[in-house]
């Protein structure tokens, strides 16, 4: 085989492989994107009023987290982001209860 053919082939294979990838790469990118999409869901929906809606997010949320596709970088966000919400609805949780008993006590 002539040295052009030679040149023609390992130009080809190298083509190939740069496109093959290019689309892989493309495709991680994709689902990287669609993974946030339905974090970001899940994150809407636990700041909600509706407590079952909230209690639906966190659900749908660890097991979103868990993906292959998030980083460890993205996951210790992620982690800041639920521990920050945790401590505001345990927060909240213990001002209703508060609440709650001084109406109790408040005999008006």
């Amino acid at each position: 085989m002539p040295a052009q053919a030679w040149v023609t082939l390992i130009v080809g294979v190298l083509a190939v492989v740069g496109v093959a990838l290019t689309v892989r790469q493309r495709t991680i990118a994709d689902k990287r994107t669609q993974a946030w999409q339905r974090i970001t869901w899940c994150l809407d929906h636990t700041v909600g009023d509706d407590p079952d809606e909230a209690e639906l997010g966190w659900d749908i949320y660890t097991t979103v987290t868990d993906s292959p596709l998030i980083t460890s970088t993205e996951k210790g966000v992620l982690k800041v982001v639920a521990d920050r919400s945790a401590r505001d609805l345990a927060r909240t949780t213990e001002t209703e209860h508060t609440e709650s008993q001084n109406e109790q006590e408040d005999p008006r």
